[in-house]
């Protein structure tokens, strides 16, 4: 009924009419037979957040409808009080690392970052703060170098063009069940506002497999010259917590221009013995 209000004097996109025939037909066979008194077995976990999915319930109305028939509610992202403590243990896990790094939430909005991250991509302290951003705006934005320094030519423009087809996918993959979300609509809202990501939102990837933690390029500064030149780096994702996010962002030099830029960020050379074993983490 609420979905048949919302749409009541415009047409859905997908032409949806949010009737209890097309629910059927759609999602839950079942469910005429619920409705006559015929069956009283409620659908399977499963077919509920199908249900969730067709009335395109946001993640606290999937939850609700999930505990309303007495499953487990999904996983929701920290809020409050317990968001604070984890961003606390990310900011208190990054102040030990010795490589440009940056705090992200789940969604993925830069919380915070250290002083090498900021040197790396040459963002000032004062544009961090005054100027929130999430991870679109760090790889889209025409206004910090790293759109530019990332697509210096043609081989680093493919690469970089790549990578944000990767991501932009993963990023649709991963948060699937948040889309009917307002921090999700809001987030592709803006996503669209930058040229190369309305671009490249309905691209799929080239190749099916793709190495998160394969290297990228970017122009950064060296101590010798100060000139910018090419160097290679890496990413890795660090769990702060229990929780996937917030998470740690960590960059790596690659190749030997790199490593000379990062020892003059005062990063170490080599950082195998840096992320052993015992480190949890994942690429991404």
């Amino acid at each position: 009924m609420k979905r048949q209000r919302q749409y009541a004097d415009q047409p859905h996109p997908s032409l949806k009419r949010f009737t209890q025939e097309e629910l059927n037909d759609e999602v839950c066979p079942t469910y005429k037979n619920l409705l006559i008194g015929r069956s009283n077995r409620l659908p399977d976990r499963h077919t509920l957040i199908n249900i969730a999915d067709y009335l395109e319930c946001t993640s606290d109305e999937r939850n609700d409808l999930l505990v309303a028939a007495g499953y487990l509610p999904l996983d929701s992202p920290l809020e409050g009080r317990t968001l604070e403590l984890a961003l606390e243990q990310a900011h208190q896990l990054m102040t030990h690392l010795p490589f440009p790094a940056m705090v992200v939430n789940y969604t993925l909005d830069i919380k915070d970052s250290n002083e090498a991250f900021r040197r790396l991509f040459e963002i000032s302290l004062d544009f961090f703060y005054e100027n929130p951003m999430n991870l679109f705006d760090f790889h889209f934005n025409s206004e910090l170098p790293i759109r530019s320094r990332s697509s210096f030519d043609t081989a680093s423009l493919e690469q970089w063009k790549s990578h944000a087809i990767h991501g932009i996918n993963a990023f649709k993959r991963n948060h699937l069940l948040s889309r009917y979300d307002a921090w999700y609509q809001n987030l592709t809202q803006k996503i669209h506002q930058y040229a190369d990501a309305d671009q490249i939102w309905k691209m799929e990837p080239k190749y099916q497999e793709f190495q998160e933690n394969s290297s990228r390029t970017i122009l950064a500064r060296t101590e010798s010259s100060g000139e910018l030149v090419p160097i290679r780096y890496k990413q890795i994702y660090i769990s702060a917590g229990s929780s996937m996010y917030p998470r740690i962002g960590v960059f790596l030099p690659v190749d030997e221009p790199a490593r000379k830029a990062f020892e003059y960020l005062g990063c170490p050379a080599e950082y195998s013995h840096i992320f052993s074993a015992s480190t949890p983490h994942q690429t991404g």
